[in-house]
């Protein structure tokens, strides 16, 4: 059950990254591994954030804490606006 990151991780996908990238991820998501977005911040530090959010499901990173998701955001988008 659930997705396995790794073929996004073997493929050609963080070296072709080429535009700043925020990932918004609950550790214990049982649906998308943590791992995954894990290694590809890792692997592009200068495009790739990663941003835990703690005892959030999956896809309800907003409902577990808005003002901290939306404080997250706009420190993100701000520079790139």
């Amino acid at each position: 059950t659930g997705m396995n990151g790794a073929p996004v991780l073997e493929t050609s996908v963080p070296a072709s990254l080429r535009t700043p990238t925020l990932i918004l991820h609950g550790p214990d998501d049982t649906i998308a591994p943590w791992g995954a977005s894990r290694e590809l911040a890792a692997r592009r530090p200068d495009l790739v954030g990663l941003h835990a959010v703690p005892q959030a499901p999956h896809a309800s990173m907003w409902n577990a804490g808005p003002a901290r998701y939306e404080e997250t955001l706009r420190r993100f988008l701000t520079p790139l606006m």
